[in-house]
């Protein structure tokens, strides 16, 4: 999986630094405010969580050491659905884990494999945060 686990820590001179044990996340449409209160088998605590809007993500580096280990998005919003990010994703190279939340879905089954087939390369999965379906360990 590309990208490095990062979490930044206080020096004694109040600068930051990076530990390269924590998770870099990017939360596409979503606040970092509700990532954080995720369950910690989504993200993990202590990650490095930043917000982007979908506009922002052509700008980011997917690839190599800099690239997130994470990607987080709504499952669907008015400006894009899962199918479209995996799409964007895959073509600018990302290769970490990618995971959609969403509130309630009947089976999550048919959109994993819509993601599948067209983005194959893509570590793809959907999150249901309502209970009904237990989460997926990362």
């Amino acid at each position: 999986m590309d990208g490095r686990d990062r979490r930044r820590l206080a020096t004694r001179d109040g600068a930051s630094q990076i530990d390269s044990s924590a998770q870099r996340v990017l939360a596409v449409a979503l606040a970092v405010e509700g990532v954080r209160s995720l369950p910690r088998h989504v993200v993990s605590p202590g990650s490095d969580i930043r917000s982007i809007s979908p506009e922002q993500l052509p700008e980011e580096t997917l690839t190599g050491a800099e690239a997130p280990a994470l990607v987080l998005s709504p499952l669907l919003t008015p400006a894009f659905d899962a199918l479209d990010l995996a799409r964007l994703l895959s073509q600018c190279g990302y290769r970490g884990r990618y995971l959609a939340l969403v509130d309630r879905l009947p089976s999550a089954n048919l959109i994993r494999r819509e993601v599948e087939a067209q983005s194959p390369n893509l570590n793809f999965d959907v999150i249901v945060l309502d209970g009904t379906t237990p989460l997926h360990s990362l």
